[in-house]
């Protein structure tokens, strides 16, 4: 029998076999392997004689879960003790078991809101993956930190005081900046920045007077701060983010004047047209790839500063193992500079891995990125009103609370349903439907397997654990566990939301063609799919509700 105390099935009879193998969409065959056709290949034999060769190497006791296919291929299917085995576990530990991964320590920076400004529709994308991202590593026994890094010193404050000081002349006339002056101050100041040389060449120079903490600019932009922080953590509360620190680029500062210098005394800096630039292209790119600015001419930091010293500064408290980032894709080479840079000034150690999960964009229904049928930006928090009005409309019981539960839910699961690379539209009817693959659909069957559970008797006399319906639920709840895995691999969630919705699918087709509260094994598998549920939603960072 196998066992599930630190692993998962298919890790055990990959071990088993010595191949990878891979679920399979014929009926009737749990996976396959197709190791024999490149072994066959090499060695001129037939792909059927080799599956039997590999088969015949395997244990005794696990060699009736493989079969060989006349064309090659290896059949595998799970023994029903140990489908039982597995029942055993999820219902004792309320967990999946998971493959067996060497621990690591892993830094994740996700959300990337910048301060002086709400967040917006564009926003919505890091923190629900990189949450989502977190909790699944975190499950995997890899010690985890997060945090927002939030855009705090760069030239949005510079037109924040730019714009106020063309309204209000002297720093000691400005008024109390509540976050309802922000969302007008900033939109005015980056819409005149465009269309006003002399007032963006301003808004840089106060920029550089923040960054050398002049007064009463340092001050000013400690008021910032103080309006702008808790409105951003209110956001991110509500989408579910656990951030471990809640720094930004100003942490940074301490440490910049310090790592120029070494990169200085390395000679692997260069001066060019009064900046600081580091050459990072090598002889394998296939693709241009300009230097990265390291500071601008008039001494001031840019993005790529910041991110440096936070490297620097992370690698130095946390010492993480691999740095992951989540942001807008078009941040691509942004990011390979940035990596390329602190590996060449010997900022970290050469196995020191870096990571860029670069993201779609949520798009509204024109195929352009979401804004209000007037054109303006969304905010992130009239996006969670949408779908909690939405959802709430098409309850049958209707409860705000639970509203904004299954609203939230919606959106995450639409959002983490799509390839992380990949765009996709906002379509509310669509997200908040209560049929289909959907958060509310999910929610909705761990809402019926509540109440099926609620009205059960404690003792069960029939038992019938013949029905083939049970079974493929067992081996829904397999898989499930496996599509974490194939997660921390590819870095994207999708697999996992298909393999949550396929197990939900799997028990509403048990509970349509079978009785369910008089029969034991029913009873049991209900009780599985729900802890399954319940297990993969939360490291979603998905909500769930008792009833709906």
């Amino acid at each position: 029998m196998l066992s599930y105390i630190m692993t998962n099935i298919k890790e055990q009879l990959e071990k088993a076999l010595g191949h990878t193998i891979t679920e399979s969409n014929i009926a009737g065959v749990d996976y396959q392997c197709n190791a024999a056709f490149a072994i066959a290949k090499k060695e001129g034999a037939k792909p059927s004689d080799v599956a039997t060769k590999i088969i015949a190497k395997v244990k005794p006791n696990l060699r009736p879960c493989f079969s060989t296919h006349p064309s090659g291929f290896i059949n595998i299917n799970v023994l029903d003790k140990d489908l039982s085995e597995l029942t055993e576990f999820v219902l004792k530990t309320n967990k999946l078991p998971l493959s067996t991964q060497k621990p690591r320590t892993i830094f994740f920076d996700y959300g990337g809101a910048n301060v002086a400004k709400e967040l917006h529709a564009g926003h919505i994308r890091p923190p629900i993956i990189g949450e989502a991202l977190k909790r699944t590593f975190t499950a995997f026994g890899h010690k985890t930190f997060a945090d927002p890094h939030l855009g705090d010193w760069g030239l949005q404050i510079g037109l924040i005081f730019g714009e106020l000081e063309l309204k209000y002349k002297e720093p000691s006339k400005f008024p109390k900046l509540t976050i309802e002056m922000l969302n007008v101050l900033y939109p005015q100041a980056s819409k005149r920045k465009s269309e006003d040389k002399k007032f963006h060449a301003r808004a840089e120079e106060l920029t550089l007077k923040l960054q050398r903490s002049e007064e009463p600019w340092f001050t000013k932009w400690k008021e910032i701060m103080d309006v702008s922080v808790p409105r951003i953590k209110e956001n991110y509360d509500a989408l579910g983010c656990t951030f471990d620190t809640f720094e930004g680029e100003y942490k940074a500062q301490q440490f910049i004047p310090k790592i120029i210098a070494d990169f200085q005394k390395k000679k692997v800096v260069q001066e060019s047209d009064g900046c600081i630039i580091m050459d990072v292209k090598t002889d394998s790119d296939t693709r241009p790839m300009p230097p990265i600015i390291i500071s601008k001419s008039n001494g001031g930091d840019l993005y790529s500063t910041t991110d440096i010293g936070t490297i620097f500064y992370r690698q130095k408290e946390n010492n993480p193992d691999e740095h992951v980032y989540i942001t807008d894709f078009r941040q691509d080479l942004h990011f390979e500079q940035v990596f390329r840079a602190v590996k060449k000034g010997g900022l970290v150690k050469p196995e020191v891995v870096f990571t860029h999960i670069g993201h779609g964009t949520m798009l509204g229904k024109d195929g352009k990125p979401f804004k209000t049928r007037s054109g303006d930006t969304v905010k992130l928090e009239d996006v969670i009103n949408l779908v909690t009005d939405a959802a709430h409309k098409k309850m049958q019981n209707p409860c705000l609370v639970s509203a904004k539960t299954i609203g939230i839910a919606a959106l995450k699961f639409a959002d983490l349903s799509n390839s992380v690379r990949k765009d996709y539209v906002f379509d509310l009817d669509r997200f908040t439907s209560f049929e289909g693959k959907t958060g509310p659909y999910l929610l909705y069957t761990i809402a019926r397997i509540n109440s099926i559970l609620s009205k059960t008797e404690k003792e069960i006399q029939t038992n019938n654990t013949k029905s083939p319906l049970l079974r493929d639920i067992k081996v829904a709840v397999m898989r499930l566990g496996d599509s974490f895995d194939v997660a921390t691999r590819v870095y994207s969630l999708n697999g996992v939301i298909d393999a949550t919705y396929n197990l939900a699918s799997k028990f509403n087709i048990l509970y349509a063609n079978e009785t369910i509260q008089n029969n034991a094994e029913s009873i049991r598998v209900a009780r599985l799919t729900r802890t399954a549920l319940c297990f993969a939603l939360d490291i979603l960072a998905i909500d769930t509700v008792e009833k709906m």
